[in-house]
């Protein structure tokens, strides 16, 4: 990256052993090596969400339709007077667990997502038989009529080009639907504070950082309207917290206090350091 994606700012600064670049203009902050699409495809493997960067994310489903219904909750208050959800899409979907909660609150409404993980995709597609499709979505077909809703749940720091994906976001959502977004915030206290050791910071899977400031700007460039940008809590397995604390590329932690963990204990936290955006297309732009 020569230029910086938020403000085109070309004077960055290494930071954390040169393990980032931050953009001296806006503070946006990104990985300080290359990627290419080949480390990508490694990156993000089945064993992403089986070992490598979740314990066990289909052990974990339970939990993590609980975070989707309580955003769900929040997004029925947020839409209720305003266009009606009807077509869907979700970027980086998964194992389809999120869409299967549409399906159940908004039965009349059409869903589509797309992950690059075809184990995952293919697990959607047949055991919940929902429309999913393995690949890029900068390579996906348009959809026949714009999409209502977009979510990309803790996938923009993910893409390499998050730039390109709001542009194309933007071409194929309909005027007053909406975008929705959750990120770290590399601007928190938390993220402050720890510096390197914030856990958010693991490139190549986390390329990008963004700060609400600077991502609310990204998006007005797009033509999106910032309408919510609030700290969330997430629920939590404890195994999933004590995997990621203590025995994720750590020795700290022992292998038989994980085992006496039950599956299905979890907790809600809220660190201040991961935000949920809500934004609107402009309806005076196109389509």
């Amino acid at each position: 990256m020569e230029r910086c994606i938020i403000c085109g700012g070309s004077e960055f600064k290494k930071i954390y052993s040169d393990t980032l670049k931050v953009c001296t203009g806006c503070g946006f902050a990104t990985a300080n090596m290359e990627i290419d699409p080949e480390l990508l495809l490694k990156t993000y493997s089945v064993q992403y969400f089986m070992g490598e960067e979740y314990l066990n994310y289909l052990q974990d489903e339970e939990i993590l339709q609980l975070n989707f219904q309580k955003r769900i909750r929040t997004i029925q208050k947020k839409i209720a007077n305003s266009l009606p959800l009807a077509h869907v899409l979700e970027i980086g979907c998964a194992y389809g667990f999120f869409g299967e909660l549409v399906r159940k609150n908004w039965p009349a409404a059409t869903y589509k997502g797309i992950d690059v993980v075809p184990e995952a995709v293919q697990y959607g597609r047949e055991i919940l038989k929902l429309d999913l499709e393995a690949g890029n979505y900068l390579d996906m077909k348009s959809p026949a009529q714009p999409y209502t809703d977009v979510f990309l749940w803790d996938v923009i720091e993910h893409l390499q080009f998050p730039e390109k994906f709001l542009a194309r976001i933007s071409q194929e959502t309909a005027g007053g639907g909406r975008i929705y977004i959750t990120t770290g915030d590399f601007s928190s206290l938390l993220s402050r504070w720890q510096g390197q050791r914030w856990r958010m910071i693991h490139p190549p899977s986390h390329i990008h950082y963004f700060s609400r400031a600077n991502l609310i700007r990204l998006l007005s460039t797009h033509g999106f309207r910032t309408v919510s940008a609030r700290y969330i809590p997430v629920y939590r397995s404890l195994r999933q917290i004590y995997y990621s604390l203590f025995l994720l590329n750590k020795t700290a932690g022992t292998r038989k206090l994980f085992s006496l963990i039950p599956s299905r204990w979890s907790i809600p936290i809220n660190t201040f350091d991961i935000f949920m955006l809500i934004a609107t297309k402009d309806k005076g732009t196109l389509p």
